[in-house]
């Protein structure tokens, strides 16, 4: 039986990485000094936190915690993973099992990402040295998800135009094993392999050149072949052969667009929003899916406002480089997050069996999660959670103005229940996630 933990990770104002209860008690500081760190990752068991951090002078790294409770003024030093000058790590998955981590870093040489894998056991056996991590692929975009089981990667690197575009399972942890590309990539980001393990799915095109999403399993009469406009992004229910789905309504290099639910066992697709949705998230008691779509925004300034998906690939998979000190971020800010600011988006919820969709609350978003979150939510899906463990909250990093309307960034949790009361702010920060138990 697992342990109760239900507490959110978050990013504070001085880059450091912190602990909370939902109600905002017991706070907890995780770092301290002088390294700047992004998208905290709970492992399965709700034990450690993962997070890159960056430090002043160009180094970056993989570091595990120990959530605690203890000293605050002295936290327990972090293990550390992977550390690199040059290479970079920029984003961080637990395997199933919480016993190894995955983790992709930039190779500037080579203008590719590479895939890592490393025993977070031996870390935290060895406290003065680095975990053996291996490398077992290249590519660029670089997306994967584990199997339930933890002893698969369906992996897709590549984008489309590409000849050595490969979407294959792959043994991470002997690599070297190797197996043969299954399709030839589509137009899509994440692949996913049901919970079940029955069913896995991602995008090809076709001989004639159309865009499809391809649910395949392990025997051949589970194959289904969706047509699709655009980018597909996609995402597996927790606990059912469920997959949800968004695409636009006519050929767009963005996945944005109408949300539906594809049945793998029964063939069955269903239209829950015909709305533009974002992104979007399934509760994990799989009965419900929040979604993220625009608020008091014209029509005709959608696309040139939100970040392409398309080119976000092509840039990488991943925003680039590690961590970032504020400082920085903000002298650096582009004209698109610039612009972001004045975005408002609409979080909803949708009740899968009962087709009931309920406004939950509109709020203006900080960059991070317009720049870096959104536009690759189907693989951050897979590895942070923003709902709670009871399915009944998410976490977000809302904007917050003062009277002389600086803006800054709180997290806050949403009650999703009817009569949960109003969005709460817990702490100042952002890039926050939720325990999985």
């Amino acid at each position: 039986m697992s342990r109760r933990v239900n507490r959110i990770a978050f990013i504070n104002p001085n880059g450091e990485l912190e602990t909370i209860s939902p109600d905002g008690s017991d706070r907890r500081l995780l770092t301290l000094g002088d390294r700047y760190f992004q998208f905290p990752a709970w492992s399965p068991d709700g034990r450690r936190v993962a997070a890159v951090g960056g430090a002043p002078d160009g180094s970056a790294g993989v570091f595990v915690f120990e959530d605690e409770a203890g000293d605050n003024l002295y936290p327990a030093p972090p293990r550390a993973i992977y550390e690199n000058d040059r290479e970079a790590p920029i984003y961080v998955f637990w395997s199933p099992d919480g016993r190894h981590l995955s983790f992709i870093t930039n190779h500037p040489n080579e203008q590719s990402l590479g895939l890592h894998v490393a025993s977070v056991t031996d870390a935290m056996s060895h406290p003065f040295g680095q975990a053996s991590s291996r490398l077992v692929a290249t590519g660029r975009p670089c997306f994967w998800d584990w199997s339930a089981d933890g002893k698969r990667i369906l992996l897709h690197t590549g984008t489309i135009s590409e000849e050595g575009s490969q979407l294959k399972f792959i043994d991470p942890f002997n690599p070297a094993s190797g197996n043969a590309s299954i399709a030839r990539p589509g137009l899509f980001q994440a692949p996913g392999i049901a919970r079940s393990g029955r069913f896995w799915a991602f995008g090809q095109v076709s001989r004639a050149g159309e865009p499809q999403l391809v649910v395949d399993g392990r025997s051949a009469d589970n194959r289904m072949l969706v047509p699709h406009h655009g980018i597909a992004a996609m995402s597996w229910s927790p606990t059912r052969d469920q997959l949800a789905y968004i695409s636009p309504t006519e050929p767009a290099r963005t996945y944005y667009g109408p949300l539906r639910v594809l049945d793998a066992t029964t063939g069955k697709a269903t239209l829950l929003t015909d709305d533009i949705v974002l992104a979007f998230f399934w509760s994990p008691d799989g009965r419900r899916i929040a979604y993220f779509t625009l608020a008091h925004i014209a029509e005709h300034v959608r696309n040139s406002i939100l970040p392409n998906a398309d080119a976000a690939a092509r840039d990488g998979g991943f925003r680039n480089g590690a961590a970032i000190e504020p400082e920085q971020e903000e002298a650096a800010e582009s004209d698109e997050g610039a612009e972001a600011r004045a975005l408002w988006l609409n979080l909803w919820v949708v009740d899968i069996e009962q087709d009931e969709h309920q406004l939950i609350t509109t709020f203006e978003p900080v960059e991070a999660f317009v720049n870096y979150f959104l536009p690759f939510f189907d693989q951050y899906a897979l590895s942070h959670r923003i709902w709670s463990p009871d399915s009944d909250a998410v976490v977000l990093p809302m904007a917050k103005r003062d009277k002389e309307s600086s803006r800054r960034a709180f997290v806050y949790v949403v009650p999703t229940l009817r009569r949960g009361g109003p969005p709460r702010p817990i702490a100042e920060g952002d890039m926050a996630f939720w325990s999985q138990c």
